[in-house]
């Protein structure tokens, strides 16, 4: 599972993610939790906007790919 949660967020307040990560870490469920300062409910800063695409872009590449269509993917990118 992958969290990610703005510190100033009023829509979703932060202590709610945290005890969400926390419960999580308890049960030993595998997950990434990163709260970005500054932040409120969507992401503004251009650095952490860039953050949260290379995360989200990792979190789908280890979770979600399909190793049968690697070797293909890979052809079909010259």
């Amino acid at each position: 599972m992958l969290i990610l949660h703005g510190e100033d967020d009023t829509n979703v307040p932060v202590g709610q993610a945290t005890y969400f990560h926390r419960a999580l870490r308890h049960f030993g469920v595998e997950h990434e939790f990163v709260v970005y300062p500054r932040e409120g409910h969507s992401i503004q800063e251009r650095g952490h906007q860039i953050d949260v695409l290379r995360r989200t872009r990792a979190w789908f590449d280890r979770w979600l790919a399909d190793p049968s269509l690697e070797a293909h993917t890979r052809a079909a990118t010259y």
